[in-house]
């Protein structure tokens, strides 16, 4: 969003003043709740970020509440940075002695990776953010809880002072409205569209190499199935070399590998020479004889690469949103899609889905590319031991009971499984970090709590819930 629109939208809330009943996450949207005046939405999308004024949100169930203490703070104000697109939203907060706390809750809602930090006023240290990273992570500068907050330092100039204008180019008559109806007339559908299209171009791309590949090793496995062929076409020549001619196309002699001594009829290379036709059948023989199993093999799972990835495009062009690593180079679809399929699961609900790594590179798999923000991790305290993900797929608060069920499930995958009241950590994926450079399976993490289990195996949870 350009900085004269963000600038003309703060300069008409600068002095709004309000008392916040929640603060919620919905994806890329951050949602400010407010006392019988709507919400603040604050747009946290890489293509365009900004902030408006909502009077008609409505949370919906799924959604993850963040930062619970700053309920009740009030609303003092909002600022923005005089030389880039980072808006103040000033808090003013009381705990539960009564005493005053001021923070900032920062909006950089700068592309590509724009963030929410909640800072503390009086120490100017991080007191959180929606996304965390350390200098391992980016060298320039870090966010981290309990460490000072620096905005980052970018070459952007604002745009010189004018009027902002809409899409047919008059003046904007309400800046908070057009930011409304730009969000939800337009950012999410054409943000989701162009993420299946972007995969869909991809997977497109993928799926005629496949079909290229194959058509090639049909090609290697005629060939192939010609080795009986091959090693009579050298039988033939090699008794035969003196009957060659310069020019001749053919050789007709005694198939000496028929039983019967029938004729063979050798093709011929007219431009070489008797030993080197020999040495090409010799050639052709050897890989034909070597080749054949594992061309066959190949083959088959080619074809299953080409089947997987006809279905994901199929459920793609029918406007399913599939989550794919699309980021990276693959030998195949199943790279994308089957990681998960390897990974030790469990279905408790069409809500809650449970997956255990019980090695390292399963553990980064679980906890770095399969989970999300609102996930929730699990690992044993002190012991080594699997990573355990439970996926939050509809974003609902977590019961009780699965807690309990996962902290049992990470006591067992560790290296206290036949021990009683284990410790284990437990907290949201956003809490969770992997430095840069650093081992696999290897994490940091905070905001956690600990629960002590008793190690369960995944074949008795499912027995005892199918059970009751």
């Amino acid at each position: 969003m350009k900085y004269v629109y963000l600038a003309r939208w703060v300069k008409d809330y600068r002095d709004f003043s309000a008392s916040i009943e929640k603060i919620w996450l919905d994806g890329n949207t951050l949602h400010i709740a407010l006392f019988k005046s709507g919400s603040l939405i604050v747009l946290l999308s890489p293509s365009d970020s900004f902030i408006y004024h909502d009077l008609q949100d409505v949370m919906p169930k799924e959604a993850t509440e963040l930062w619970a203490d700053l309920r009740k703070s009030h609303i003092e104000g909002i600022t923005i940075k005089e030389d880039d697109r980072i808006v103040t939203i000033n808090l003013k907060n009381k705990d539960i002695y009564g005493e005053e706390k001021n923070y900032h809750l920062i909006c950089e809602l700068m592309p590509p990776k724009p963030n929410v930090i909640l800072q503390k006023v009086d120490s100017g240290l991080v007191r959180d953010a929606i996304f965390k990273y350390s200098l391992a992570d980016n060298p320039m500068r870090m966010v981290m809880v309990n460490q000072p907050y620096f905005p980052p330092k970018t070459s952007f100039t604002p745009d010189p002072e004018a009027l902002p204008l809409d899409s047919s180019g008059k003046p904007i008559s309400d800046i908070n409205d057009y930011f409304a109806k730009r969000h939800l007339q337009i950012l999410r559908p054409q943000d989701k569209k162009n993420d299946i299209e972007q995969k869909l171009k991809v997977l497109n791309k993928e799926l005629k190499r496949l079909q290229k590949k194959l058509r090639l090793q049909k090609e290697d496995l005629e060939n192939a199935e010609k080795v009986e062929f091959y090693h009579a076409c050298a039988e033939a020549i090699k008794p035969n070399m003196h009957l060659i001619k310069s020019g001749q196309k053919s050789l007709t002699v005694t198939n000496y590998l028929d039983p019967e001594l029938n004729e063979i009829k050798v093709p011929l290379q007219g431009d070489k020479s008797p030993h080197q036709n020999l040495s090409y059948y010799i050639k052709k023989y050897k890989k034909a004889k070597n080749g054949l199993a594992i061309i066959q093999v190949n083959i088959r799972r080619t074809e299953e690469e080409i089947s997987a990835l006809e279905k994901l495009i199929q459920r793609l062009s029918a406007g399913e949103d599939l989550d794919l690593d699309i980021s990276k180079k693959s030998n195949g679809a199943t790279q994308r899609i089957n990681p998960a399929n390897r990974i030790l699961q469990y279905r408790y609900s069409d809500d809650w889905y449970i997956y255990i790594g019980r090695k390292a590179k399963e553990n980064d798999f679980v906890t770095t590319k399969l989970g999300k923000p609102q996930d929730w991790w699990f690992h044993s305290r002190i012991y080594r031991g699997a990573h355990v993900l439970l996926r939050n797929l509809k974003k609902k608060n977590v019961p009780d009971e699965l807690i309990e069920i996962c902290c049992s499930l990470a006591a067992w995958y560790s290296q206290a499984k036949f021990s009683v009241n284990v410790p284990v950590d437990y907290t949201q994926i956003r809490y969770v970090r992997k430095p840069k450079g650093s081992p696999a399976g290897f994490v940091t993490y905070t905001n956690y709590k600990t629960a002590f289990a008793n190690p369960k195996d995944l074949r008795s949870i499912k027995r005892d819930f199918e059970h009751d």
